[in-house]
């Protein structure tokens, strides 16, 4: 049992705004209306993770740019020198990188941009290192200008998987260098209201192969350039335990110290509780616990879990997707898309808590009322007893959002399109404490969302299923 006693008068901090790190998507691009979508569901992202394919906007051949290009047109299907990567699994859009870009832009604070493709070029020496920095240089430069919130750049994503280059960590360290000195030429020649900032590796699963980490940090801490620059660290992980996280964080944080290295914000810029998966079923099992990590991660100053992935192929990875476009148009969301409503509903700041909570509740309030969130990252039923003391009203509505495999679930349960409400009703706030219990138990993979709010009369709200509606016990 999460048995936890929540002091509503007592303030930790303002809430972080956990769902305000994306991703998107490239290999299977949603329409350019999306990005807007989002964001009227769940806030204006703070940092937006978006890609350009040097590949597709840099021709190796013919030293041709394409700085609108349609997005996953593969122009290398017959060309042996030029490495697969990704293109596989890549699926041709209708939308044009600028709309793509475009639209991030306006819906977002600051994006960071990924630039991938070419690694295994460059280590081939099919493509020199000078033109390898040209070329990131150009193109940094070229959407930076019409992007100005563009703040972060990545270079290369997943590097030493085959799919994505396939390079060990010191041809990475090369690029990288590269891609910094480039960073450092247009920060000094434009002088930019928002300075680019540049960091890596980008790699995944580090806690399986924590060497490679331990060879980038070494590569950075024997890098004598004086202008060396690192402005943040990222890392990805996709497990069925959140608690690695924490883990990752501490040994980081041994190994910079040790190696002298700065202590700068970690970007999780990946991140799922599932492997990738087409199955239904592994939506809610991911959506559960990618919340009790984004949760754990309130308690490990300067990382930002970015979860995989705002929009995707559902054919392969349902178990990550945040929406599916249906074929009227309209965009619905899944147990991943309803988690991040969830986040983007609590109240406006964290609330002192006391008992079993293990990263898997958060409890907010402000002078609307109260929200608290639990989730149950497990295969078997868990039983959740909250306790709010010192509320300030004699007479509260409790708002329950609950999701599992039958509510709020158009994989395994009704069709519905966005999250609703499952039940609604009234308390007597109780005793010398001023109390009220809310005793729940989760499904395995459930999560939920309370809202406890100053008494008013029921509104027709969106509702998955009847209500049941009490004041003082009478229906």
């Amino acid at each position: 049992m999460a048995k936890v006693h929540i002091d509503t008068s007592k303030t930790i901090r303002e809430r972080q705004r956990l769902e305000s790190y994306q991703n998107s998507t490239l290999r299977y691009t949603p329409p350019a209306d999306f990005p807007e979508f989002w964001a009227e569901k769940h806030g204006r992202p703070r940092i937006m993770r978006c890609w350009v394919t040097l590949d597709e906007v840099w021709d190796y051949r013919t030293d041709e740019y394409f700085w609108n290009y349609r997005i996953g047109v593969n122009r290398y299907r017959d060309d042996p020198q030029h490495h697969e990567y990704d293109w596989g699994s890549t699926v041709p859009s209708e939308v044009d990188v600028q709309d793509y870009l475009s639209a991030h832009s306006r819906t977002s604070d600051e994006l960071l941009l990924n630039l991938r493709r070419y690694e295994k070029e460059t280590q081939r020496g099919i493509v020199s290192l000078d033109k390898y920095e040209e070329v990131v240089e150009k193109v940094i430069e070229y959407y930076k200008n019409l992007y100005p919130n563009i703040r972060y750049i990545e270079p290369c994503n997943e590097s030493d998987y085959v799919c994505f280059g396939g390079i060990d960590t010191a041809h990475y360290y090369k690029l990288y260098q590269r891609a910094y000195k480039a960073v450092r030429r247009l920060n000094e020649r434009y002088g930019y209201a928002v300075p680019l900032e540049i960091g890596g590796t980008a790699i995944n699963a580090v806690m399986d192969r924590p060497h490679l980490w331990r060879e980038f940090l070494q590569q950075l801490a024997n890098d004598r350039d004086e202008n060396r620059q690192i402005n943040y660290y990222s890392m990805h992980d996709y497990n069925g335990h959140p608690s690695r996280l924490k883990i990752f964080y501490e040994m980081h944080h041994a190994w910079i110290k040790e190696l002298g290295l700065p202590d700068l914000p970690i970007f999780v810029d990946e991140y799922g509780f599932t492997q990738t998966t087409g199955v239904w079923t592994d939506s809610l099992r991911n959506a559960s616990g990618v919340l009790s990590a984004m949760i754990l991660s309130t308690q490990l100053p300067g990382m930002h879990i970015f979860p995989w992935c705002t929009f995707h192929n559902p054919s392969y990875q349902m178990s990550f997707t945040q929406y599916l476009l249906l074929e009227d148009g309209q965009y619905a969301s899944t147990p991943n898309g309803n988690a991040m409503r969830m986040l983007s509903m609590l109240k406006k700041n964290e609330l002192e808590m006391q008992g079993e909570q293990q990263h898997q509740i958060m409890a907010t309030g402000d002078e609307t009322g109260y929200a608290l969130l639990a989730t149950n990252p497990t295969d078997k039923p868990l039983a959740v007893d909250l306790m709010l003391r010192r509320l300030r009203d004699t007479q509260v509505t409790i708002t329950e959002y609950r999701v599992d495999a039958l509510n709020n679930n158009r994989l395994t349960g009704p069709a519905c399109t966005e999250l609703g409400l499952t039940n609604r009703w009234n308390e007597w706030v109780k005793g010398p404490e001023q109390g009220v219990d809310i005793r729940r138990v989760l499904e395995p993979y459930g999560f939920t969302l309370w809202l406890v709010e100053p008494y008013k009369l029921a509104s027709p709200l969106p509702t998955t299923h009847s209500l049941s509606l009490s004041v003082n016990g009478v229906q």
